[in-house]
């Protein structure tokens, strides 16, 4: 009873320590129940996933191929393997264990859902219609606006004739919508009940809007590009429904958020199957519009997909070219909002406010290579934060983190 007490709490606290981003502290736990003995399979699982999110990749895979062997059926044990595997660009190993985990999610989900639902018939003229890219944006972080700027500045090249939609509310900054306001971009600000969605599943407005012909939904701090637009024009000459891209480890989800696309009306009462879910489920995961397409989408998509997949091969998908593509810089759905610089000098107090400024002469195109165009230097954009003691710390693109090192871009600080 003592042991199982223990193991509880163990459990409990790795739990608590996950969410709140204390992973270092999580994955002591973890170790420390593992020699213990206490339920070896749920605490290699923890350990490995701990290393995921502390970037140890070697040891992510360490432990999951032990969690593996003790629990075949275990979903995250397959998540972190193709992660990680992954991550240490080993995609031969990488395959096998994330089409796992998607063919385990696929099962589970045939279970739950043994009739599929009936799709609605395509409407007519979707080519006549808006091609959107749709977003969810809310905020004032840097990590999400600046990409969602380049965005606008590039769909004109990457996408001819789409849109750019953002589904904002009044937390964006009236700078950043007048940045993100342009002849191809809308902005739409959620009101009334639509408001009380999760704000990632506003996007998924979009489904329900009969102005709208094709849509695909993109996660704000992704950026587009030519490879990806070649997926995207590839399945609209396929005729189907639905579309889905898988261009990384972690892409084991059976629809990602961020990736995936679709002919406006083509699950009927997009809105309504939202409120439905969340009431049911509430909102408390970050994942939540993740685990409502996995639930309530993926029986009506799987019907009628064009899968665009790099790695596994799931859904009898189709290739995507890697002319040009270098992974260790950026891959389809990559977050390049999350290079996060550091500028530390003994003037900065804690409290105080200092203005950051960006400064590049990085030209942004639909490529993104190690050896960039260049122009005359110009401001990117600038915010105001708080300083810690002797530091402040923000988030910038990572076409333009690159070039900090080589003095094509700087930080400049404004002291208040």
């Amino acid at each position: 009873m003592e042991i199982h007490i223990q193991a509880t709490q163990f459990r409990q606290e790795i739990l608590l320590y996950q969410k709140t981003g204390n992973y270092e502290k999580a994955l002591d736990i973890a170790k420390q129940a593992l020699l213990l003995g206490y339920d070896t399979d749920f605490f290699l699982s923890a350990a490995s996933t701990m290393c995921i999110k502390l970037e140890r990749w070697q040891d992510a895979v360490s432990y999951a191929l032990q969690a593996v062997e003790l629990e075949p059926s275990e979903i995250n044990n397959f998540d972190v393997l193709s992660h990680a595997y992954g991550a240490l660009f080993d995609w031969k190993n990488a395959a096998p264990y994330g089409r796992a985990a998607l063919e385990l999610r696929h099962a589970q989900h045939k279970v739950n859902n043994p009739i599929l639902p009936a799709l609605p018939a395509i409407q007519s003229d979707i080519e006549k219609k808006k091609k959107i890219i749709s977003f969810s944006l809310f905020g004032a972080s840097s990590a999400y606006i600046e990409t969602v700027v380049l965005n606008v500045q590039l769909v004109n090249e990457v996408y001819p004739n789409w849109i750019c939609r953002f589904y904002v509310d009044e937390t964006v900054p009236e700078e950043a919508i007048q940045r993100l306001t342009s002849p191809h971009s809308e902005i739409i600000y959620v009101q009334g009940e639509e408001k009380s969605l999760p704000k990632t599943m506003w996007r998924f407005l979009a489904m329900d809007d009969e102005s709208v012909g094709y849509i695909i939904f993109r996660d704000a701090d992704s950026v587009i590009s030519k490879r990806e637009a070649t997926t995207v024009a590839e399945w609209i000459a396929s005729g189907c429904r639905f579309h889905t891209i898988r261009d990384s480890g972690s892409h084991t989800e059976l629809i990602l958020a961020g990736l995936w696309g679709s002919i406006a009306g083509s699950i009927p009462n997009v809105t309504e199957k939202m409120y439905d879910y969340v009431r049911k489920y509430g909102d408390t995961s970050r994942f939540t519009d993740q685990y409502f397409l996995r639930e309530k989408v993926w029986g009506y998509v799987q019907q009628d997909l064009y899968a665009s997949d790099r790695i596994f091969g799931f859904m009898n998908a189709n290739p995507i070219s890697e002319v040009g593509f270098d992974f260790s810089l950026t891959h389809i759905g990559c977050n390049e909002g999350g290079s996060i610089f550091r500028a530390a000098t003994p003037k900065l107090k804690k409290g105080n406010k200092v203005v950051w400024k960006l400064h590049s002469s990085i030209v942004i195109s639909h490529t993104f290579d190690s050896s960039p165009q260049i122009q005359d230097e110009r401001l990117i954009c600038q915010y105001e934060v708080i300083a810690e003691d002797g530091y402040i710390e923000g988030f910038i693109p990572k076409r333009y983190a690159n070039g900090i090192n080589t003095g094509l871009s700087r930080i400049e600080l404004i002291y208040g």
